[in-house]
């Protein structure tokens, strides 16, 4: 390191032979720099030594970062053990660039290495050694990577210092990862930390600690990460992150930050690629199902909607049809908000509502594209409702998905948003309504019993009750004492037929095209979510959990006060 600079300071004739045989002797002896002995013994003018070693590397200007203000925030983004050894001093952040002054920026694998520890992107200036040793003491002198105790309030000694906290985000995002945890909640009170992982849809407790000193900085050490603000504090933020999480690999995240009255909680949405399931034969339909939504998708033009709540699996199911349907003939785009996950040869939106790009306007320039295939995140509007419709009747098909608790819901929730019934009967193809439940750890599993009377009056046909094995999971190390391992998918695929077109026509309820599709043949939610009991791949409860009864009691009107 620094045989570059070492050469231009030889080459510049600043120092006479002895004179830099003499430094460069002393800077392998001491593990210096060549130039912080040059200017400690006063052996040639700083400014000309400076202005020779930017020449000879190319830079334009040199820092002073000794003379400068830097905010602590930005310092405490660099532990002061690899600020010590890189010779760094952090003067600037940006996003998600950190602006440093080096005084050898040569160095190129080493600064490569520290971005992908720290995970931000490193701007580097050069500066004086001298001035960098001055910003040194000056910024980091009194500051320990040595962890600094502080007494928990149930007398635990607490550790926080930078490399502690970036060590902690490691083990966290690393035990995240392997667990396959979707999410990382972080969350503040008034009297302790605690960091939560969502795995099989259920949050775990990962820590607890009461409140301690790295409390803020493990905050920002996120933030900085993700590209937020960190002096903002009392707005919301959302941002990403794209790190290399040590002995796992590359993962995407999607960051949120919440003010709170104890400070910011943040949760970290694990985007793995790895586990995406892009085969639409495995995500848990029954063989009908599937023939019946890919015959939707396959059709030369028209709308399938799949319909859930946040979390149920619909992002999955939507690009698995996109997986299907993207073929070298065909152009298929997409407007998400925001995209979670890219896929070869798919021209994919972020939607942006800061600057005007919505899914309606995301829309109207599609049509101008010549779209075989659209994709729109949510129809959340009238506006976005009524253009999709229009791209589904002429030529296109269109994929999307809204927040209803079941599939015949759906064609009340397009005539609220302003979407005519004939509109409807001709553009809409199908609606797939979907839960996930969580599935039997098979460590664990072992039988149970529920009376056949009780199984009847949870919706099992009275032929089936009683005739086959129950199953739940008692708990082991595999499944954190849950009694779950992983999750599956329940399915409700309502199709237009003529005689659910028919119902639509005539305005018919919620109910009555529900009892209109049973009679058709449609499988409910509950009748999926039975079939996987039956196959002892999830239980009784979570199935009472994830999906409601397909009939409904008349319940008394309550009276007036």
């Amino acid at each position: 390191m620094g045989g570059r600079i070492a050469e231009i300071v030889r080459k510049s004739g600043l120092l006479g032979k002895e004179d830099f045989a003499k430094a460069l002797e002393f800077s392998v002896r001491d593990s210096q720099p060549l130039c912080l002995f040059v200017l400690r013994n006063n052996l040639c003018d700083e400014k000309a030594l400076m202005k020779a070693v930017a020449d000879g590397l190319g830079h334009t200007e040199v820092f002073a970062p000794h003379e400068i203000d830097i905010e602590p925030a930005v310092i405490n983004c660099v532990p002061k053990d690899v600020a010590y050894q890189y010779r760094m001093i952090p003067v600037n952040r940006l996003a998600n660039n950190l602006i440093v002054a080096v005084g050898d920026p040569t160095n190129i694998e080493g600064f490569d290495s520290i971005q992908t520890k720290l995970g931000v992107r490193l701007k580097l200036r050069l500066a004086s050694e001298l001035s960098i040793q001055k910003a040194l003491d000056k910024y980091y002198a009194n500051k320990s990577d040595e962890p600094r105790k502080t007494q928990g309030a149930d007398g635990e000694k607490l550790e926080a210092s930078d490399g502690y906290v970036i060590n902690y985000i490691n083990r966290l995002l690393q035990s995240a990862a392997q667990r396959k945890a979707s999410d990382i909640h972080i969350e503040p009170f008034e009297t302790n930390m605690r960091v939560r992982l969502r795995i099989d849809g259920s949050l775990l407790e990962y820590d607890q600690k009461p409140r301690f000193e790295a409390k803020d900085a493990l905050l920002s050490r996120v933030k900085i990460m993700s590209q937020l603000d960190i002096a903002e504090k009392r707005m919301p933020q959302d941002g990403n992150a794209k790190l290399d999480i040590p002995n796992y690999g590359k993962m995407d995240f999607r960051v949120s930050s919440m003010p709170t009255v104890w400070g910011e909680k943040i949760v970290l949405r694990l985007l793995d690629k790895g586990n995406l399931q892009l085969d639409m034969t495995r995500l848990g339909f029954d063989q009908e199902q599937l023939d019946q939504f890919q015959a939707s998708i396959m059709k030369p033009f028209g709308m399938v909607l799949v319909t859930g709540p946040t979390g149920s699996g619909k992002t999955t199911t939507l690009y698995s049809a996109l997986n299907e349907l993207n073929r070298t003939s065909d152009c298929v785009v997409t407007a998400e908000d925001p995209v979670e996950f890219t896929i070869p040869g798919i021209n994919q939106v972020n939607v942006r509502h800061e600057i005007g790009l919505s899914f309606a306007k995301a829309l109207k320039a599609f049509l101008r594209q010549d779209p075989d295939v659209i994709m729109v995140g949510e129809v959340r509007d009238a506006d976005t409702a009524e253009i999709a419709m229009k791209a589904a009747l002429t030529g296109h098909i269109v994929l999307s998905t809204l927040h209803t608790n079941n599939a015949s819901e759906t064609i009340e929730r397009l005539r609220n948003l302003g979407v005519a019934s004939f509109t409807i009967i001709s553009a809409l193809n199908c609606v797939v309504a979907q839960r996930l439940v969580r599935k039997i750890c098979e460590k664990c599993k072992e039988e149970t019993h529920i009376p056949a009377e009780e199984q009847i009056s949870m919706g099992l046909p009275p032929r089936f009750a009683g005739t086959f094995k129950l199953y739940k999971g008692s708990g082991c190390e595999i499944c954190n004492g849950t009694g779950y391992k992983g999750r599956c998918a329940i399915y409700e695929v309502l199709t237009l037929n003529d005689a659910v077109k028919r119902a639509v026509a005539e305005n018919a309820s919620v109910l009555e095209v529900k009892k209109i599709a049973m009679q058709s043949g449609m499988q409910t939610l509950r009748q999926s979510a039975w079939k996987k009991v039956y196959k002892g791949i999830t239980t009784v409860d979570e199935m009472l959990e994830a999906s409601n009864a397909d009939t409904e009691e008349k319940k008394p009107m309550p009276r007036s006060a």
